[in-house]
Order: structure tokens, then sequence, then C-alpha cells
């Protein structure tokens, strides 16, 4: 299942939608930023840079809105 690792303030809204037209199913692990502004550290357990969006897909990993957007319409749209 693929799950979006979901940081308040960043650019997971347009994959959430990707995710809905597309019909997949996923799962959302969210993330609040710390006073700062800053992802939180668990954040760098998923991508060492602590980047948002974030999706795992099984054992692959994917960052950059624009690069999971591009993955997920190559591998699952019909």
């Amino acid at each position: 299942m693929i799950v979006v690792h979901h940081l308040n303030n960043s650019r997971s809204q347009r994959i959430l939608w990707l995710l809905e037209e597309l019909e997949l199913p996923y799962e959302i692990k969210r993330y609040q930023r710390q006073a700062s502004m800053l992802a939180p550290p668990e954040l760098k357990k998923v991508h060492p840079l602590g980047k948002a969006p974030v999706i795992t897909d099984g054992d692959r990993v994917v960052a950059e809105s624009g690069a999971i957007l591009e993955y997920l319409v190559g591998r699952y749209d019909r």
C-alpha cells in the first residue's frame, strides 16, 4: 500500500488529490512542523533530508511532489 508522509504546510495535497483521482488505496502518516517551522526529526527516518511530501510504495521511496506525481501516473494510471 502507498503511504503518504504528509507534513503540514507542504505540497502533499496534490499527491492526495491524484491518489483519489486514480482511485488508489493509501494511508496518510501525518507529521507536524516544529515551532521553528522545520520538519520533525522522525521524518528524517523516511527521507534523509526530512523533505515532504514523500511516499513509500513497498520498498520504493519517492520524494518531491513533481517526481511523486510522475511516478504515480507512470505506474498506476489506467
